[in-house]
């Protein structure tokens, strides 16, 4: 899991990441944290490393970071973005650039279990995740952290975003079961063996689909232009 801090205090952002890893460890699960002073900074990292979630320091009404809030949104809509301030003067803004929640610093170690908690449930419910069977357990794989899936002999492979858990996993499960669970809802089967997420994708070229971190991914010859058609409708939806 990967998580992003902007925070112009390094005390206030050692004490959120602290919270964070706290937070995680009591559920035997282990995440990254990336800190930023510069919003700028912030944004460019997230353009190239989408994160589980954004913490992000707001202080008064109009604040530059309120741009920056709205420009990770409409970078990444499933990536939650959570204000953090020492005022509430930012807090009706918060709705116009759709944060995910607003959190007080002097109530910090009070608020901060429950915006998680709200956080867990969005993240894992049933319509953001795709639950899948491996090692005779059900494991519930959320969809915005995983990349694509390729299909080798009788099992897939998912591989994940470096906000999620794992790099790869593998399910004994057929690709084109994959592609059905996941028809509508943001997937695409660009190739017999690859289900690509559209969220990483930056462009279809050359008979490839090129993803945002510079991976190739070999595309149907017979169906690249209705491929590259659908990519371009779902990205302008």
């Amino acid at each position: 899991m990967l998580f992003a801090i902007c925070d112009t205090q390094p005390a206030d952002a050692r004490r959120l990441s602290d919270l964070l890893e706290s937070y995680l460890e009591q559920r035997d699960l282990h995440c990254r944290v990336e800190q930023f002073s510069r919003p700028e900074l912030l944004l460019e990292f997230c353009r190239s490393y989408p994160c589980t979630a954004v913490f992000l320091q707001v202080s008064a009404a109009g604040c530059p970071n309120l741009e920056i809030a709205g420009r990770l949104w409409a970078l990444s809509p499933e990536t939650p973005v959570i204000l953090t301030s020492d005022s509430l003067d930012c807090a009706p803004d918060g709705y116009r650039v759709r944060a995910f929640a607003y959190l007080l610093k002097t109530r910090l170690p009070e608020s901060f279990t429950a915006c998680m908690d709200s956080l867990w449930e969005t993240l894992f419910s049933p319509a953001n995740t795709l639950c899948l069977r491996a090692d005779r357990e059900d494991v519930f794989l959320p969809l915005e952290q995983i990349c694509y899936f390729e299909a080798a002999g009788h099992t897939v492979t998912a591989h994940f975003s470096a906000a999620a858990l794992w790099s790869t996993r593998v399910f004994r499960v057929s690709i084109q079961e994959i592609a059905d669970r996941l028809e509508g809802r943001g997937f695409l089967r660009v190739q017999r063996s690859f289900v690509v997420n559209l969220r990483y994708v930056d462009r279809f070229s050359n008979y490839m689909v090129i993803l945002k971190n510079g991976q190739r991914i070999p595309v149907s010859v017979k169906r690249f232009s209705q491929l590259r058609q659908e990519f371009l409708r779902w990205q302008n939806s």
